[in-house]
């Protein structure tokens, strides 16, 4: 049994004819750095501000509201990990838990806890979903077979997802919390992901969207690896903006060329290349060729590779230029600073 809702928030910005001009900043920071040093290196702080939570912890609204008051959306990640983790031998997989009502009383704790926090969030669930490293990924759902879930035309592993999407959606939405923008977040580049699984069919990252009622924002993650020796893992090279993203950029647009598309994480290595030149080549091309991307995430943080802004003196100087046109837009248009 679900919660009586409360009066509905004030609706997010969710179509892209209704944003203003221009692309929206963002980062991910986690806590190596301070992000107001390296803001006022920069001359021009971000509109949106990333986390990542596992589903240990309930929601708090205290980074969301210290986000809002000073123009900034919060984007959550929330990971379908830890706790599921107990799930990882369940029938069907861990997407089956959740779709059996496993974790109801969890979900009924962060929807009512987002429902009155009532200022608009970005949640993006289940991305990277056509990859193989994340308990949520269709590989681990089925993958491929036919026989396991509902329609035995289709691949269980895709669609255990879009049911599993649709469920943590639906359950939000009958208890109050219509304040989320909804991410839907493949790995990109998607062709390369689809190769990965035998004939790559069942795994096409259109065979995971959950439809248009669900999704307010595409999403896309990818990197350029480089030479960095975690990339060399699986025979990374340089590669440009357009090669990481340009086909499954084609494949958004087919899916719904009316939604706005957010890059959930980016960035380049510094290795094999020079990040500077690529830094000024991307925000060029978004700008100029890529008119259904409206927000950006970089992944300011020094992990597999140092993917931070200022990786280098060069990197900064580039960022600094590429994003100080007022098409780069720092601030969320529901908040005010």
């Amino acid at each position: 049994m679900t919660d009586t809702p409360s009066p509905q928030p004030p609706q997010p910005t969710r179509y892209i004819d209704t944003l203003p001009a221009g692309v929206f900043l963002g980062t991910f920071h986690g806590t190596q750095s301070s992000s107001v040093s390296l803001f006022e290196k920069i001359g021009k702080g971000v509109a949106i501000s990333a986390l990542y939570t596992d589903w240990n912890g309930g929601f708090n609204s205290g980074l969301p509201n210290a986000n809002a008051m000073v123009g900034r959306i919060t984007f959550y990640t929330w990971e379908y990990k830890s706790g599921p983790e107990m799930y990882k031998d369940y029938p069907g997989g861990p997407l089956q838990a959740l779709i059996d009502g496993m974790y109801d009383d969890y979900l009924r704790g962060w929807a009512v806890g987002v429902r009155d926090f009532g200022k608009p969030i970005f949640i993006r669930w289940g991305h990277e979903m056509n990859g193989n490293w994340y308990l949520w990924s269709g590989i681990k759902n089925g993958g491929g077979t036919l026989d396991g879930f509902g329609d035995p035309t289709k691949a269980d592993g895709p669609e255990r997802f879009v049911a599993a999407y649709r469920y943590i959606h639906d359950f939000f939405e009958n208890n109050g919390a219509t304040n989320v923008l909804w991410v839907w977040c493949p790995n990109a580049p998607f062709e390369a992901m689809q190769a990965s699984y035998g004939d790559g069919k069942w795994n096409a990252a259109a065979n995971y969207y959950p439809g248009d009622e669900y999704v307010d924002w595409l999403c896309f993650d990818g990197y350029n690896w480089g030479a960095s020796s975690f990339g060399q893992q699986f025979n990374s090279v340089w590669t440009s903006f357009d090669g990481i993203f340009a086909e499954s950029y084609r494949q958004l647009q087919a899916i719904n060329p009316d939604k706005p598309i957010i890059i959930g994480e980016f960035s380049s290595t510094e290795d094999g290349g020079d990040k500077a030149a690529w830094i000024t080549d991307t925000f060029d091309g978004i700008q100029n060729k890529y008119p259904q991307i409206r927000a950006i995430i970089w992944f300011h943080i020094n992990k597999e590779t140092d993917w931070r802004i200022n990786s280098s003196p060069e990197a900064l100087e580039a960022y600094s230029q590429a994003v100080s046109s007022d098409y780069w837009l720092d601030v969320w248009p529901d908040f005010q600073k």
